[in-house]
């Protein structure tokens, strides 16, 4: 697995789909580790996939790539907003760049889009448009690769009946980049297309600490303060105040959260990417 130079060579590799498979690691979550030397998490579209053919997770063969019958009608998705979306976002950034805990994957933001990723290679990308609007790719099941020609009908699939904005997502993505859910936010609600994602390894199946503010400031804690018995709950509040400062937040609200905080002003400049406007 390659190492990342910049924030973004990851988002480069993820457009191109060339992140490498982790052969070594397939089918076994790597520990949550710093980054100095080790290896980043498996990241979008990497590991070896079922054989064409073959059974997939909940009975599914590559050639029924998202096990749906019919589509068209869009149903609302549970998701927060994506205002309230940016605060978390920015502050969970902030603790695995202040924290350095990987080298290759986690939060990140650049030019207005928005990725996401956790230590297992669980992702999401967020395309947002400088109205409001936003497009949410994705997979909870980044070990899977699905053959060119089932990539193409799932992806028709996650669209049919869409709004034709939603298409500027998934052109953010290489079509050799297995994706399993696709929602668009609009007017303060998410859709999808009823059917279409893919339960298995969709955005219902992903480990999406943002969802809620408990959630991500557990998920921060727990990452600032390994080996610490009893986190204290200075901890806690100054991971609240970290996601209500977002894209603001300074150096030393990334350093009060916890004692494994390295580089907290790079935690900050990583937050501070978040403030960038949609631009779509």
């Amino acid at each position: 697995m390659r190492e990342r130079a910049t924030a973004w060579d990851r988002r480069r590799l993820l457009l191109a789909g060339a992140l490498l498979p982790l052969a070594a690691c397939a089918g076994e979550p790597e520990p949550l580790e710093r980054s100095s030397s080790d290896p980043a998490p498996a990241g979008p579209g990497s590991g070896s996939g079922s054989p064409p053919g073959s059974p997939a997770p909940g009975g599914r063969t590559s050639s029924d790539p998202t096990g749906s019958g019919t589509s068209g009608t869009l149903e609302q998705v549970d998701l927060p907003r994506v205002v309230e979306l940016a605060g978390r976002w920015a502050a969970y950034a902030a603790i695995w760049a202040g924290g350095e805990f990987s080298s290759g994957g986690g939060p990140s933001a650049d030019d207005g889009d928005w990725l996401y990723e956790d230590m297992f290679g669980q992702w999401a990308f967020l395309t947002r448009f400088a109205d409001g609007r936003a497009v949410m790719v994705g997979s909870a099941r980044p070990g899977e690769v699905r053959p060119a020609a089932d990539e193409a009908s799932a992806r028709e699939a996650m669209l049919s009946g869409a709004p034709a904005w939603w298409e500027t997502g998934l052109q953010q993505i290489d079509p050799a980049t297995t994706i399993h859910f696709v929602c668009g936010y609009e007017d303060g609600r998410w859709r999808e297309v009823s059917g279409a994602s893919d339960r298995a390894g969709g955005i219902g199946s992903l480990n999406f600490v943002l969802r809620t503010e408990r959630q991500v400031v557990d998920e921060m804690v727990l990452m600032a303060n390994t080996g610490v018995a009893d986190r204290p709950a200075r901890a806690k509040a100054a991971a609240r105040a970290l996601v209500r400062a977002g894209s603001t937040a300074t150096a030393a609200q990334v350093d009060a959260v916890g004692p494994d905080i390295r580089d907290a002003r790079a935690g900050a400049a990583a937050a501070a990417l978040f403030a960038a406007p949609g631009r779509h």
